[in-house]
């Protein structure tokens, strides 16, 4: 299992006269502490977020910059140099970055698990409007995470949760200058993106932490801050450790010490409730404009090998009116043929090129992330699907794919939990525990064997099928629709109906399945898919 990587942040340094609450005359003196620090713990990188100086004039800015840089010369170990907006206040990026002797442009930095995202956006403050991240800066930024899934922490000096500042000395009165101006935009980037666990911060002269779509936005103290501190310096540096989970301390006068869960590849929270007013002016209208269905098959046609009641006569009508249907099933064990073949038999016509399985799926992910080697547990289906996408089978897989198979055995088990330890990654093709059959029984499904690697390696398993957005993402690719004119129709609450908001799609819930309630509210619910003619119009 590799090593967390390991970052020491210092931030806000301000370096010059002692000004408000900034004690700017004890800056070096802490520095050289922090310095001497770092090279004994030997982290992967230091990190400088801004902010070095408290901004005078071209001259003096000069002087104190490159005393600063002076002090950050005595590191052994590698730095990056972020730019806060009193570094820019007189002096340039190219000074800063000919006084730093390095670079203060936009960068990726890989490490060995992580790669980080320097992203040097605009920090020039408007004094009637505050900060906002240029078109320019948001385009690097979403070319930069777009270009490999890896595990990404992205460094900036201003934090980018927007997050309130009641209490805070500077920005409490002034919260138009704690953020940027369309920091939603630039959430949205990080967001759907899928592979961003952390951002870091400094500016706001705090410690901070909010946690927004499972993302971890870290604000660190400011090195010589003295409003939460009782006039005292606050002597404040962090040290982050990227592994399994976060580790976050902050040292010093203002110390914090955190244990973060690190966000799942993909990982996504359920989409947050329109206005409640909004959803009272929908009520009754619930399903208009309604175009196309996306259906569940276990639990929600069929049950083993029995159709629910209404489905057959409920599936043949929305053919002969001709509204475009696809079924998305996180059953993996069988390929898109095998399941028409089954409704077929059921006296249900549906086209193998209208199944989208969680196998196939996940070979389509996994030859799009260019993840081409791999140890798979699983059905004879997904062996095909994966094949058929270039995925090739090893014993020094890149990832190991996991889907259910009543064969699987401790034999091959074990083999997965090693190439887990040796830093594969785990995928898995649904994370549902168990499956409806006939009579209401129910049959184990993959998350049973998921449970089992993560319990026994320690790894989190990355989810391809339901509630991912990716496998309702490529059923309306190929329906040509929008989400917003598709209906998907489940049976569980966490996959179908968590997967349906996820993707922006309304949602029917039905109870012939594993129908529950966990705080995720679906557009309607029925009793089952028949029942679904006499409220979709």
């Amino acid at each position: 299992m590799s090593e967390p990587v390991r970052l020491a942040l210092v931030t806000d340094i301000h370096h010059g006269t002692s000004k408000m609450t900034k004690k700017g005359e004890m800056a070096l003196t802490l520095l050289h502490e922090f310095v001497e620090h770092a090279n004994t713990t030997r982290p992967d990188i230091v990190v400088d977020l801004g902010d070095r100086i408290s901004d005078i004039d071209l001259e003096t800015d000069r002087r104190l910059e490159a005393e600063v840089a002076e002090v950050f010369a005595g590191l052994d170990v590698p730095r990056l140099h972020m730019l806060g907006n009193h570094d820019i206040n007189h002096l340039d990026a190219a000074a800063n970055a000919e006084l730093l002797s390095t670079g203060t442009a936009h960068a990726i930095v890989e490490l060995d698990t992580v790669r980080l995202i320097q992203w040097q956006a605009n920090v020039s403050i408007d004094q009637q409007t505050g900060m906002t991240a240029t078109d320019a800066d948001l385009d690097w930024l979403r070319s930069a995470l777009g270009s490999d899934d890896r595990t990404t922490v992205v460094l900036t000096h201003v934090p980018l949760d927007n997050a309130l500042m009641t209490g805070n000395f500077y920005f409490q009165n002034n919260q138009q200058f704690s953020g940027y101006r369309n920091g939603a935009a630039i959430r949205k980037v990080l967001q759907e993106t899928g592979n961003v666990v952390a951002c870091l911060a400094g500016h706001t002269h705090w410690n901070r932490l909010s946690t927004l779509d499972g993302i971890q936005f870290i604000t660190v103290q400011s090195l010589t801050e003295s409003f939460t501190t009782g006039g005292e310096a606050s002597a404040a540096w962090a040290e982050v450790e990227i592994g399994q989970s976060i580790r976050w301390h902050t040292t010093g006068n203002d110390p914090i010490e955190m244990v973060l869960p690190r966000r799942s590849h993909n990982q996504r929270w359920v989409a947050p409730l329109p206005p409640f007013a909004e959803l009272r002016r929908n009520r009754g209208s619930d399903l208009d404009g309604i175009e196309g269905i996306i259906l569940d098959l276990d639990g929600v046609v069929y049950r083993g090998m029995e159709p629910v009641a209404g489905a057959v006569d409920f599936l043949a009508a929305q053919r002969g009116a001709g509204r475009p249907m696809m079924a998305v099933t996180n059953n993996a064990q069988a390929d898109a043929h095998a399941f028409a073949a089954k409704l077929r038999g059921m006296g249900i016509e549906f086209p193998a090129s209208e199944i989208l399985t969680a196998g196939e799926a996940t070979a389509r992910w996994l030859a799009k992330a260019g993840l081409l080697s791999a140890y798979v547990i699983g059905s004879a289906a997904l062996r095909r699907a994966l094949a058929a996408h270039g995925v090739v089978e090893c014993d020094d897989p890149e990832v190991v794919v996991v889907g259910m198979t009543p064969d699987a055995t401790m034999a091959e088990l074990l083999p997965a939990v090693r190439h887990l330890g040796q830093g594969a990654r785990l995928i898995a093709t649904n994370p549902d525990a168990q499956i409806p059959v006939e009579n209401g029984q129910v049959s184990a499904e993959c998350g049973a064997l998921v449970a089992f690697l993560e319990t026994a390696s320690g790894r989190t398993a990355e989810v391809i099928g339901k509630p991912n957005r990716w496998i309702f993402d490529l059923a309306l690719a190929q329906m040509g629709l929008s989400p917003q004119a598709v209906l998907m129709v489940g049976d569980t609450v966490s996959t179908d109906i968590a997967g349906a908001i996820n993707a922006g799609l309304r949602s029917a819930l039905v109870a012939t399945g594993n129908a529950e309630a966990d705080g995720i509210v679906p557009t309607v619910r029925i009793e089952h898919l028949g029942a679904l003619a006499a409220v979709l119009p």
